[in-house]
């Protein structure tokens, strides 16, 4: 009797873990179905769409969101989702870059969702939405620093274009999260290439530029690289940046030589050109 009162509760517990085992690739199957992630990313870009960003130059400036993503990208052991990278600015260097994402296989998005956003401006931002979104960013996201040990750009864009990747190749990044240091994997082509704006007097000198994405876990962008060709007074030159997407300790390398670090997010100030907006 003994026997086969435990062989049932035994057969009732794997049943019970089948089925939830069920239900969750169910869940999974379907969170990630193609027609789900065009509804939720739709979503995603319906409410971006409600915010215009100003540059904050003498005369300001309305910055628009490019219509289509500049990455799709997905994190699933850290349980994001439908991940996104959009852009303000489809002429000359963006204005802005933002990480979308979600944290469940939820198919409604009432508000914002989970996202990270960073200033690639050389000026102030303010953002303007019907949504409330207060951030506004006092200094420049991006400071350019000069590459050293570069061969000059090329003559035309395409060869530019070519030195750029082999470039973005010499650099290495890596993470530190809690004491624990992931190398980042450079994605093998740029997220998008630009050239200068015929209008746009933040650009002088540029010929062309390119972002770069370091990744985590398959595909999730955690540091952009900026690969800028100069045209200078005396020489052509190369310019480069880094920005960070996520919150960790981050470090960049150029032929194993630190070209940039940043320390742990602990804040949460719009006023920084790196802001966390908290799922609403």
């Amino acid at each position: 009797m003994f026997w086969r009162l435990t062989l049932l509760v035994l057969c009732l517990v794997a049943s019970a873990s089948v089925s939830a085992d069920d239900e969750n690739k169910e869940a999974s199957d379907d969170g990630m179905n193609d027609e789900t992630r065009k509804v939720v990313v739709a979503r995603m870009k319906e409410i971006l769409d409600q915010t215009t960003l100003v540059r904050l130059r003498p005369t300001p400036a309305t910055v628009e969101l490019v219509p289509e993503p500049v990455l799709n990208w997905d994190d699933l052991p850290r349980g994001h989702y439908y991940g996104r990278l959009w852009v303000w600015g489809d002429t000359g260097r963006p204005a802005a870059i933002v990480e979308t994402y979600t944290i469940n296989f939820a198919k409604d998005i009432g508000s914002w969702p989970g996202n990270v956003v960073h200033s690639l401006a050389p000026e102030p931002l303010r953002a303007e939405g019907t949504l409330g979104w207060n951030w506004a960013p006092a200094e420049p996201g991006f400071t350019p620093k000069r590459l050293e040990d570069a061969p000059p750009p090329a003559a035309t864009k395409n060869l530019r274009r070519s030195q750029m990747r082999a470039l973005a190749r010499r650099f290495t990044a890596n993470q530190t999260w809690m004491g624990d240091r992931s190398e980042l994997r450079l994605l093998p082509t740029s997220i998008r290439m630009y050239e200068s704006a015929d209008d746009d007097s933040t650009d002088d000198g540029l010929l062309d530029g390119g972002l770069f994405a370091f990744v985590h876990g398959g595909t999730n962008p955690e540091v952009i690289l900026i690969l800028e060709a100069m045209h200078g007074t005396t020489e052509d030159y190369w310019q480069y940046g880094c920005i960070r997407l996520g919150h960790a300790q981050m470090q960049a390398k150029f032929d194993d030589r630190e070209a940039w670090s940043v320390e742990t997010y602990d804040s949460l100030s719009p006023n920084s050109p790196y802001y966390w907006i908290l799922p609403r």
